[in-house]
């Protein structure tokens, strides 16, 4: 990805926001120190009808900034930022406005890295290494509340991530909900692979989510993996 301007070092809003049509647009903001890949991301953000890019941030303490003012749906988070890492970014931003999305970046850092990020409460992970087509689909997903990463991937990362324990109350019909977002079904597959509504996995996702504390779908797949409530084989 190429650029003509550099980022600076204090957060950029995007003011000249198209008014939303009919169709709702999902808000997006970009937190990212090289200016180079900042300026990618926002053209293929910005290349997309259905988005609407409310800034970028190249710091913690600028993407706390940027979330407050224009509360975006899903954030694009760099790992690597000069003022700290996407994932305490990612803890303080949940824990301030835990309806947002997040999407962690990285160049490189193994199955740990998206251990952590899992860990975070990230809704998935995307190495800078992959095509536009994969981030407009990864923002589409993170936007409706999908899980944002390789079953593959996933399953390598549960590896890393240290056993604990705990109670959940989970009930049978809530595991099985917990299954089938761990092979990285969508809300509408499930609902048709268990043969109820769209509606009710909702509903069973929102127990999931609080009887696990997750912040996300992706940390609840996380934490029930390593509770035991899930296998690795039943991933993939």
């Amino acid at each position: 990805m190429t650029t003509d301007r550099a980022i600076p070092t204090t957060a950029i809003y995007y003011e000249n926001v198209n008014d939303h049509t009919s169709i709702a647009k999902a808000r997006v903001a970009i937190v990212e120190d090289h200016s180079m890949v900042a300026d990618g991301l926002a053209r293929i953000i910005s290349d997309e009808e259905d988005f609407c890019l409310v800034g970028v941030a190249a710091t913690v303490a600028d993407a706390l900034a940027l979330v407050e003012r224009e509360d975006p749906d899903v954030v694009l988070m760099d790992y690597h930022l000069p003022d700290g890492n996407g994932v305490e970014a990612t803890k303080e931003i949940l824990k301030r406005w835990p309806r947002t999305k997040i999407l962690m970046l990285s160049g490189g850092g193994g199955h740990d890295l998206v251990a952590r990020a899992i860990e975070s409460g990230c809704s998935g992970f995307l190495a800078k290494t992959r095509p536009s087509v994969d981030f407009v689909a990864g923002v589409r997903a993170a936007a409706r509340g999908e899980l944002v990463l390789r079953s593959d991937d996933l399953a390598d990362a549960l590896g890393a991530i240290r056993s604990s324990t705990g109670g959940n109350g989970m009930t049978p019909r809530e595991l099985d909900v917990l299954r089938h977002l761990a092979k990285g079904e969508s809300t509408d597959d499930i609902a048709v692979s268990l043969y109820v509504s769209v509606s009710t996995v909702r509903n069973h996702i929102q127990n999931v989510l609080m009887k696990l504390n997750a912040h996300s779908k992706l940390a609840a797949v996380a934490i029930a993996a390593r509770q035991g409530l899930i296998s690795l084989d039943e991933i993939g």
